[in-house]
């Protein structure tokens, strides 16, 4: 898996958009592994901006919102909570580095 590399300044947010397949069952779940350098948050748009037909799912977007000076890994993976041995339907990493300018 090739992880996108992306610098934030200090105070700065970045917006993630994945695909949705939430009318199939699947969520994005997140890892970070340094959580004081970056917050991730859910960022929850209203639905009547958006156009969508029965049956389609909407893209899931989450906020990177850098808090500290440092360097972190965010994994995103997609995938059914039930299916706990399953490999992830879908899988996207960003390596960040917070700078402070």
């Amino acid at each position: 898996m090739n992880a996108e590399i992306k610098e934030l300044t200090l105070g700065t947010s970045l917006p993630v958009v994945l695909p949705g397949l939430g009318t199939a069952g699947f969520q994005w779940f997140f890892t970070v592994s340094n959580p004081d350098c970056v917050e991730v948050v859910r960022y929850n748009y209203a639905i009547e901006t958006m156009r969508m037909e029965a049956g389609n799912s909407l893209d899931v977007v989450f906020m990177i919102h850098s808090k500290a000076p440092g360097q972190t890994t965010i994994l995103f993976e997609q995938k059914r909570i039930w299916e706990k041995h399953n490999p992830p339907l879908n899988t996207k990493q960003l390596d960040i580095t917070v700078v402070n300018h």
